[in-house]
């Protein structure tokens, strides 16, 4: 009975489904002296097709905007369009749909589960992820390029699968990261 007193609260701190909610990390300025092209670029929509979007969509906007201003591409790059701007801007509307799956081998980690709950180390998960990254670029509301950049990454865990997420959250932030790269390279190509 002792023992019960011990291992329940620990199971109860311990975490093991993954979140999907990994930002990717600020990029370090490029070229800020010379950009591409003269005109700034509005963040429009940006929309994160998720059940708990509301949780992470201003984080997702700021660190898109912190990357396209390191990128270099704009001279400047806001989130609300300033009503007294007259002259030619772009603006960019983003919506994205992540999708992670994961399954374990049972073969290997049913004694995690019961007799050795908590202590059996071989628990062998695979994770699976995805991230759609659809994007809209306008030059005063007229359509310039319309995009769907597909990304995908998968990671492994042998060894405490069911309890150690750090690997598939760095999978996931590696392939959100990934997927604005290669959008701010096309808008550059773009341009």
């Amino acid at each position: 009975m002792r023992i019960l007193t011990y291992t329940i609260p620990f199971l109860l701190l311990i975490h093991c489904s993954v979140d999907l909610r990994q930002v990717p990390p600020p990029s370090p300025n490029g070229n800020m002296s010379r950009s591409q092209t003269n005109l700034p670029l509005v963040i429009g929509k940006f929309e994160i097709l998720s059940a708990d979007r509301g949780v992470y969509t201003d984080a997702w906007r700021m660190a898109f905007k912190g990357h396209l201003t390191s990128s270099g591409i704009f001279q400047t790059v806001t989130t609300e369009l300033d009503p007294k701007t007259t002259t030619d801007y772009y603006t960019i509307d983003v919506e994205m749909k992540t999708d992670f799956q994961d399954k374990y081998n049972w073969w290997y980690t049913w004694p995690a589960l019961w007799p050795l709950t908590g202590i059996w180390p071989i628990q062998f998960r695979e994770g699976e992820y995805t991230v759609d990254f659809k994007y809209q670029l306008y030059k005063n509301k007229s359509l310039i390029k319309e995009e769907t950049i597909t990304k995908k990454g998968n990671t492994e865990e042998f060894l405490y699968g069911l309890y150690k997420v750090r690997n598939f959250h760095r999978m996931i932030e590696e392939t959100n990261l990934e997927a604005v790269r290669t959008c701010i390279q096309n808008l550059s190509e773009s341009l």
